[in-house]
Parts: C-alpha cells; sequence; structure tokens
C-alpha cells in the first residue's frame, strides 16, 4: 500500500525508530543511497543520514498473542531491550522458543533471543518483540 511505514537504524546506539519523514537523500561516490529521516517524536538535531539498504526496512509488526505460531527458532525480531541505562530497539534472532498454553488474549511463551549488536541472550515475552513482515 501506499502508506508504508518505514524505520531506521540510528548510527548513534544501533537502535531502529520509526520514521516520520525523508528529508532528502544523496548518492554517495560508492553508489549506495543515503536518505536524511526524521524520526518519530524527535526535532530535526536528530535528523540522521542513514544508508537506505543496511539501515531502513519496513516497520516491525508487533505480535498478538493469537498470532505467536508464526514466530519460529531463527527468525529475525525486532526487540524491547531494557537496560539500567536505556531501552531500545534492537534486532535479535530467536534461539529458543518455550511455548505455553494460552488463549487469544495473553500469551506466555517465552522466546530466547540473541541480540545482534552485543551477542547477548535474554528471555523475552510476546509483548517485547515485533515480527518482522512477511517478504
Amino acid at each position: 500500500s501506499a502508506d508504508l511505514a518505514f524505520e531506521a537504524k540510528s548510527a548513534r546506539d544501533y537502535a531502529w525508530y520509526d520514521v516520520s519523514s525523508f528529508l532528502t537523500y544523496r548518492v554517495l561516490r560508492t553508489g549506495e543511497l543515503e536518505v536524511r529521516v526524521r524520526f518519530s517524536g524527535f526535532d530535526n538535531r536528530h535528523d540522521e543520514w542513514v544508508n537506505v539498504k543496511t539501515s531502513v526496512r519496513e516497520r516491525s509488526i508487533p505480535v498478538e498473542p493469537s498470532e505467536c505460531g508464526r514466530v519460529n527458532v531463527g527468525d529475525l525480531l525486532l526487540c524491547f531491550q531494557e537496560r539500567e541505562d536505556q531501552a531500545l530497539y534492537c534486532d535479535g534472532h530467536v534461539l529458543n522458543i518455550k511455548r505455553g498454553i494460552h488463549d487469544h488474549a495473553r500469551c506466555n511463551c517465552v522466546f530466547l533471543v540473541r541480540y545482534e549488536l552485543d551477542n547477548t541472550e535474554e528471555s523475552l515475552g510476546l509483548e517485547r518483540i515485533c515480527r518482522r513482515p512477511e517478504e
């Protein structure tokens, strides 16, 4: 659809943020395309040039309790990583899934993920993961 929403990876913390607008673009000598993005909820002081190929993608989708079966070992997820000093949305791969018995309103499955950025592992509930749109 025409109203596709995008997220972009910030070079400041390697976390993904929703894009509110694409401001302009430039082509590097290497032929690679960069866009200047404004992140949702941030002002122009946080505008950033990002590589279209590596750092812009269609927005990740929250997983509903009834959809947790769509998440599989090996999947790339956007995970809400809470640390003492910050809380960021970063990429992680699913290492293991402990499936629980649940209904459409609540999911108690546990997803063990390994974060791409620092290779740490964490067990997350459904409310802290988003899946990638189907290609």
